[in-house]
């Protein structure tokens, strides 16, 4: 099953936007990270991290399928270090 096209405008807003969120994700997985000093965080800080780090991984795959969706549709060569590792 073929993709949906996308075009060039949708591609570059999606991933301006899913790029931001990484970035926000990254921002508060260094600010929880952070309070961990030698002792390890409290449980309900280490489950805010590690749910964090779940969304940070899920948006890393959507930006890798994004990319892999518009090399799909021909606009571009797939990503050496795409989600399918093309």
């Amino acid at each position: 099953m073929q993709p949906e096209p996308i075009t060039q405008d949708a591609y570059e807003a999606e991933l301006n936007r899913l790029h931001e969120r990484r970035e926000e994700l990254e921002e508060r997985e260094t600010t929880l990270a952070s309070h961990d000093h030698g002792g390890g965080l409290p449980a309900d800080q280490q489950n805010r991290l590690e749910r964090v780090r779940g969304e940070l991984a899920d948006v890393l795959q959507s930006i890798g399928d994004l990319q892999d969706r518009w090399a799909d549709a021909g606009n571009a060569p797939p990503e050496k270090d795409g989600a399918l590792g093309e």
